[in-house]
């Protein structure tokens, strides 16, 4: 009977762990579509008066709508005319608009795997044994740079220009990779036992004298 108590809490701590990551996401889909009906609202009124439809069939049409034309605009950029044309008119318009580029950059670093910061997971050595998780932000013939974030908070760090000697690769996803810094550490056997022998992409380029 001692440890009663302590199964009950233990039970009830599992299970709030098992419910919470569903309630969370759970209400972040209805905060989704709550925002999302909120901004097609306008549009699916009008939609909905014209075609006499009820207001939920004026969302759905105005939705699949939106999501038709993005899907007609990727096709066109996609070739390389269309490319051209809405390089053109980015540049002459919206790209002059302050804060705009910013906001481009985190939506392209978001939704194209080469280009996110967080998709070349490596440890950086620092001297007396001591490495650092960090992501390889880039790397040329001047050397690489690398960029360690901060847990729990991944959007601040340090960006560290090093050698490539310094430098081991993780073969873990970087989604993983960064988990152990969202944890502040926890879960990084997983990460020290991915390390793999450096290769030819980190090796020094310097030319030797």
């Amino acid at each position: 009977m001692s440890n009663l108590p302590r199964y009950i809490r233990a039970t009830l701590i599992g299970g709030v762990l098992v419910v919470l990551p569903l309630f969370v996401f759970v209400n972040l889909l209805l905060w989704l579509a709550t925002w999302i009906g909120g901004k097609t609202a306008p549009a699916a009124e009008f939609v909905a008066a014209q075609l006499h439809l009820p207001m939920w069939g004026g969302q759905v049409l105005t939705i699949a709508t939106i999501l038709l034309a993005c899907f007609a605009l990727g096709a066109f950029v996609s070739t390389r005319f269309g490319h051209r044309a809405f390089s053109w008119i980015e540049r002459n318009t919206v790209q002059r608009v302050p804060g705009y580029q910013p906001v481009k950059e985190i939506v392209s670093y978001l939704g194209k795997g080469d280009q996110n910061p967080f998709a070349r997971p490596v440890l950086v050595s620092v001297g007396n044994g001591i490495k650092l998780t960090g992501f390889l932000a880039d790397e040329g013939g001047a050397g690489p740079t690398v960029f360690v974030p901060t847990g729990p908070n991944p959007t601040t760090g340090l960006i560290l220009h090093v050698s490539a000697r310094s430098l081991e690769r993780i073969t873990l996803p970087g989604s993983d990779a960064l988990k152990t810094v969202l944890a502040c550490g926890a879960g990084s056997q997983r990460l020290l036992l991915s390390i793999v022998q450096p290769d030819a992409a980190l090796a020094d380029t310097a030319p030797t004298r």
